[in-house]
């Protein structure tokens, strides 16, 4: 007879997951690191050439939208992780969590106003407060508003008939590169200072764009949520069927309509099929994707648990949130006037393997600091402020 995963095996799949996941959103904020955000939103090709458009396709189809799905339902998960974990210590669960919370605020805020504009931690600790409300509701009910929350938007923008991509006058045009010559200038030769007012603009835009998403975000909570209390990642080899399903279901439905969305022409003939698709894609393909990604990880692993190659991307996850900020620090330097100064001379290409690059380095120093170090640096900052106490010893209590 099979056995369950351990509890062990189950903590070093989901640190395997968020590994893998800061290596997705590694890729996908390289663009937004080197490149002027006015380009990016308003889709203006920088990077014609042949490799550099090739990753970019890559990147749409598989990476885009997939791996920050995949840590927003970790974030709801882990949630009903940590409430477990709480009540068994006779703790309170809401205190804590909102203390919790509130310490992932402050630190979004030094992120995205100090090192980088497109932090994603102040909104993930927003709507940590909306899922707090959601963690004595029954398994079916967070099941339901996730696909509510998660149809919202693909269902309002396909009703509306809204443009996937903006069109722009000659005009608004010529107004854009304009911004974009600045960005390049002040981000890649201007001073700390210079740099800094404008990354507290960015940071404003970023911030407004981003509530967009909210039900996206949220919908993504919930799921995780759902999961965790139908303990499915808790004990993968019992929950495989339904895993298969999500591989072939919830992935393939994200491949298909990625797929579509990049390949169908830009002429007016394929205008509403084109929109259609990148609205489902982008807003519905990506997530189920993502959670296709997690089922796939999910299957290989219960292959072999003490010895899967996978592995290697636990250390990662296991200090995720430190590394998602160390990814900032180290490329704010390569790209902004302060450092290098490589803003704007680095296309997708040659972007891919320097984040193949960072990340390679982030899997060796990860392993070397838990060889004397039992707990990430911001994560024991982030203990201490949940506890109010000494962060060694909320590490020892919660150890296993």
């Amino acid at each position: 007879m099979m056995k369950p995963t351990s509890a062990n095996e189950r903590i070093v799949f989901l640190d395997i997951v968020r590994g893998i996941a800061i290596l997705g959103i590694l890729l996908v904020n390289m663009t937004f690191y080197s490149s002027s955000l006015q380009a990016i939103q308003m889709q203006i090709e920088q990077w014609p050439g042949i490799w550099d458009q090739a990753v970019k396709m890559l990147q749409r189809i598989f990476v885009d939208g997939k791996f920050m799905a995949m840590f927003s339902f970790l974030f709801g998960y882990g949630m009903i992780l940590f409430k477990e974990r709480a009540e068994q210590k006779g703790n309170r669960f809401g205190r804590l969590y909102a203390r919790r919370l509130l310490a992932l605020l402050v630190f979004g805020l030094i992120h995205g106003i100090l090192i980088w504009f497109g932090d994603i931690l102040v909104h993930y600790a927003l709507l940590g407060f909306i899922l707090l409300l959601f963690h004595k509701r029954r398994p079916r009910t967070l099941l339901i508003w996730a696909i509510a929350l998660l149809l919202l938007l693909p269902a309002v923008l396909v009703a509306t008939g809204a443009p996937a991509t903006p069109k722009l006058s000659p005009e608004t045009a010529a107004r854009v590169q304009k911004m974009i010559a600045r960005d390049q200038l002040i981000y890649g030769s201007g001073t700390f200072a210079d740099i800094g007012r404008q990354r507290f603009g960015d940071w404003v835009m970023s911030f407004f764009n981003q509530i967009t998403f909210y039900p996206q975000i949220l919908g993504l909570f919930l799921l995780g949520a759902y999961f965790a209390k139908r303990r499915v990642l808790h004990d993968i080899r019992a929950h495989a069927g339904l895993l298969r399903k999500l591989c072939w279901w919830a992935g393939g439905f994200g491949l298909i309509t990625n797929i579509a969305a990049v390949s169908l022409p830009d002429q007016p003939a394929f205008a509403g099929a084109k929109s259609l698709f990148t609205v489902l894609g982008v807003l519905l393909g990506s997530p189920l994707l993502g959670l296709g990604y997690i089922a796939l990880v999910a299957l290989w692993f219960k292959r072999s648990p003490q010895h899967s190659p996978l592995s290697l991307f636990a250390p990662v996850g296991r200090m995720a949130f430190t590394n998602y900020i160390l990814q900032s620090l180290v490329c704010t330097l390569l790209f902004y006037g302060y450092g290098l100064g490589w803003y704007g001379k680095v296309g997708p290409a040659a972007g891919l393997l320097l984040a193949l690059a960072v990340f390679g380095a982030q899997m060796v120093w990860s392993r070397l600091w838990f060889k004397r170090f039992s707990i990430g640096p911001l994560e024991w900052l982030w203990r201490g402020f949940t506890y109010w106490n000494n962060p060694s010893a909320s590490a020892t209590k919660s150890a296993g």
